[in-house]
């Protein structure tokens, strides 16, 4: 039985001695076991803890409520509790799993007990690239005994690389312990299940890219267009400088006779109006 003090939560004294002493009093069976409670984290000092072994045949059975004291030096404080045990057994946990297509395989590394003999499993799995606290971990349970074996749903993709592990917990007359630590995770890769989808960034960026092209055609042929206008003009700029109306025939004719004092009139002459 592993146990946890806080000393300062309660006395606000970490400089205490504490020591643990547990006893099932009986007039058949008693048991009992004492362990001194240390600091087991350099930065909490406060917190303590130890561990308590006990002795004999018939321990921790369902309706066996432990007393529990706590005793602190020099402070002279301490505390008591009852405990079941039963209700929070927590046995080693499995082997590493065994995957073959979607059979996972396992085995209990829990020691044969006298009235523990059923356990609850659980497993989980997962594609690689995920963490075990997302919402897409499968889970699995199943109650079985040494050797385990569970079928996962047909939900997997071909090709992907996948991961697995195990928990398990006593199970005893409807009674549950605690969960068990991890097993090993078992990597392996799918040769069965669906085809992997294209990936909405696939398939999003095909569309823009697709939408790229067809912008850059576009402003191509609208370059194109405007290029050969741009041509056009820049040559009509370039072509052939605009006449000179004071330079032409007519306009000398008239200045002449204009000077020399005669009256001229060009109404009678369509091909005089451009002078006017």
């Amino acid at each position: 039985m592993n146990c946890v003090w806080n000393s300062s939560a309660v006395y606000g004294d970490a400089e205490d001695v504490c020591t643990v002493h547990a006893e099932y009093k009986s007039t058949d069976y008693p048991y009992n076991a004492f362990c001194d409670l240390k600091p087991f984290d350099v930065s909490k000092p406060a917190l303590k803890n130890c561990s308590l072994f006990f002795k004999g045949k018939y321990v921790f059975w369902i309706k066996q409520n432990i007393s529990i004291n706590v005793n602190c030096m020099p402070s002279k404080r301490s505390e008591s509790i009852f405990y079941n045990p039963s209700c929070h057994i927590k046995v080693n946990p499995p082997g590493k799993p065994t995957i073959n297509q979607t059979t996972v395989t396992w085995h209990s590394l829990v020691e044969k007990h006298k009235v523990i003999k059923d356990f609850h499993y659980q497993l989980q799995w997962k594609q690689k690239d995920e963490s075990w606290d997302d919402l897409t971990v499968g889970t699995v349970e199943k109650k079985c005994k040494g050797h385990c074996e569970a079928q996962i749903p047909s939900l997997l993709m071909k090709d992907e690389t996948y991961e697995a592990r195990v928990r398990v917990q006593a199970f005893y007359k409807n009674q549950y312990g605690t969960w068990s630590e991890w097993s090993p995770t078992e990597s392996w890769v799918s040769q069965v299940g669906s085809l992997k989808p294209a990936s909405e960034w696939g398939v999003s960026s095909r569309g823009v890219l697709t939408l790229v092209a067809l912008a850059l055609l576009l402003a191509g042929i609208v370059l194109l267009i405007r290029k050969k206008n741009l041509v056009y003009v820049m040559k009509s700029f370039k072509g052939a400088p605009l006449p000179d109306p004071g330079k032409s025939e007519i306009f000398q004719n008239w200045f002449t006779l204009n000077s020399k004092g005669q009256d001229v009139s060009f109404a009678s002459k369509p091909e005089t109006s451009a002078v006017q």
